[in-house]
């Protein structure tokens, strides 16, 4: 439980240097993990670790690649 992070949606967009509605984005698509925490989300370190691992060298520059680069993840995971 020391481990425990969660990041705003805004200290991610900044971590990768990309605007915060792209975090969006990826959350929306489901490829980048969040809970609900009142009105918002929380990104946990752990998802953000998960995110940089699986997604390395995939395009997630919008929702129709995000999609489909899940696709591509998943199915990595159901070899």
């Amino acid at each position: 439980m020391d481990d425990l992070k969660l990041f705003t949606r805004e200290e991610v967009a900044e971590l990768f240097n990309v605007h915060v509605a792209t975090i969006t984005m990826l959350k929306d698509a489901g490829v980048l993990s969040a809970i609900k925490i009142g009105k918002g989300y929380m990104f946990p370190k752990e998802s953000i670790i998960n995110f940089e691992n699986n997604y390395l060298n995939l395009d997630v520059s919008n929702m129709k690649k995000a999609i489909a680069s899940r696709a591509i993840v998943e199915s990595r995971d159901n070899i």
